[in-house]
């Protein structure tokens, strides 16, 4: 999973969606890629601007990953619910798509995961 990490430390969350799917695709039964396949998906959509979307994805991470705390595979999942946790309490029901440079007026920020 390391370079899964990398690309999404470097901005390329697309990449690391796809990468997870690549490895949840041979353990279906892994909800902790599922989580993170999430992850990785909000913050391409936050880079889209798509506020509905993340707020979809949060909810879904957090069913995912959950079970899963307070750590798995060096995630600090009790981490990553907090954050979850704390986009659906940011984001508005109501807003659909804002610019992404406006996500910040949210208070929204990157979940930095770790460089394994």
């Amino acid at each position: 999973m390391p370079g899964v990490f990398a690309r999404y430390a470097k901005g390329e969350y697309w990449e690391a969606h796809e990468v997870l799917e690549e490895l949840w695709q041979t353990e279906r039964h892994n909800d902790f890629y599922h989580g993170l396949i999430q992850v990785a998906a909000i913050m391409h959509q936050a880079q889209r601007g798509k506020v509905g979307g993340m707020r979809k994805l949060a909810a879904s991470a957090l069913r995912y990953l959950a079970p899963y705390r307070p750590q798995h595979m060096g995630v600090d999942v009790d981490r990553v619910v907090a954050w979850l946790e704390d986009l659906l309490v940011r984001l508005p029901c109501d807003v659909k798509r804002v610019p992404p440079e406006r996500l910040a007026d949210y208070g929204v920020t990157k979940l930095p995961l770790p460089r394994l």
